[in-house]
């Protein structure tokens, strides 16, 4: 049996595009984000403030999760798509060997002020990128190499020469036409509130997004001390990237 496929991101990174490509192509059982559910709505929840009304759901437990995930896997090669500090709390060398684990990084000057937009109480962790450079660390220790990390830029700017690179590097087809979508609403993508993904369902493929009027990260307090502690770890991260030529 084949690994699950996942690819682990910080919040505001494109991923839910790529995840939607990777919908696209049909060879792979696609899940979005199956361990948001754990971490804000289970029994085990490692946050309480975010949903703190909320009944916790022992179905949504990390361990019901990641049964529910290896059994499909056993019928179809699955892909999961979340971010890193969702699945830190579980993330030891056993949870991890059982992944083809890939990673997904972007700026934090464009990640923070979308993120703000939707979460204005967000904390350091849910920026993802502490918890995203020490999942990184732990999968390089326990393989010995590098893992295949692309940058959402790359993504946007190149998302053929991106997509084929990240292809070969996992050793699996590409597939050209899985580049392109119908620009449409998405259930299987909405989980948490806040019209996390309004924009990528208006859109039919990888684009850079015209210029919205986000709140700008000098003029804010709460975003300038969150980009300060973010960069150092986007920037380490970024200097491991697969480079697209």
């Amino acid at each position: 049996m084949k690994k699950i496929l996942a690819l682990w991101a910080i919040p505001r990174s494109t991923s839910t595009a790529f995840e939607t490509m990777m919908r696209e192509r049909g060879d792979f059982f696609v899940s979005h984000e199956p361990f948001a559910l754990s971490f804000y709505y289970s029994e085990d929840r490692c946050n309480t403030t975010r949903c703190p009304d909320i009944v916790p759901n022992a179905k949504y437990n990390f361990s019901s999760t990641w049964e529910k995930l290896q059994q499909k896997n056993e019928k179809q090669r699955v892909f999961i798509k979340d971010m890193g500090y969702q699945v830190i709390p579980i993330a030891n060398e056993d949870f991890l060997s059982c992944f083809e684990n890939t990673f997904l990084i972007r700026h934090p000057a464009k990640t923070l002020p979308s993120l703000f937009e939707i979460w204005p109480d967000f904390t350091l962790e849910e920026t993802g990128y502490v918890e995203l450079n020490r999942l990184f660390e732990i999968v390089n220790k326990m393989s010995g190499k590098i893992s295949i990390l692309i940058d959402s830029d790359d993504l946007v700017q190149k998302p053929e020469a991106t997509i084929k690179a990240y292809c070969n590097a996992v050793g699996i087809p590409f597939i050209q036409e899985a580049l392109k979508w119908k620009s449409k609403i998405k259930p299987e993508i909405s989980q948490l509130e806040g019209g996390w993904h309004n924009y990528l369902q208006s859109t039919s493929g990888f684009q850079a997004r015209k210029e919205k009027q986000y709140v700008k990260i000098e003029d804010n307090q709460k975003l300038k001390d969150a980009y300060d502690f973010c960069l150092p770890y986007y920037q380490k991260l970024y200097e491991n990237r697969l480079v697209i030529n």
